[in-house]
């Protein structure tokens, strides 16, 4: 169960981090600082009225990013307590046996 649940957030944090790469290459993108689009000076031809709903969305798009940053946080911290329990339960299970082989051993002399 604990390893199923660590795969769900596994994959979660893959899928959020993917995410927060695309919003970060959109970001460089509209900014005007990414190589491969720099050449259309996505900016520059923004009249006043534009530039204001671009800084908005950039706004909004920096809270989305500052969100999805926590929420990463937040899932690698889980995954961790929940690959920690992955491992003590293993541990145990693995004590459990060397108990039971040892029971069995002396009770068959």
């Amino acid at each position: 169960m604990l390893e199923i649940m660590s795969w769900g957030l596994m994959e979660a944090l893959t899928a959020e981090n993917d995410y927060n790469q695309h919003i970060r290459r959109f970001l460089n993108i509209l900014l005007g600082d990414d190589p491969d689009t720099a050449h259309l000076e996505l900016i520059d031809n923004y009249n006043v009225q534009e530039a204001a709903l671009r800084d908005q969305l950039l706004q909004l798009v920096q809270e989305s990013l500052s969100r999805s940053d926590e929420f990463l946080y937040r899932m690698s911290e889980s995954r961790d307590r929940v690959a920690f329990a992955v491992e003590q339960k293993s541990q145990l299970k693995h004590q459990l046996d060397k108990a039971a082989s040892s029971n069995a051993s002396m009770n068959r002399s």
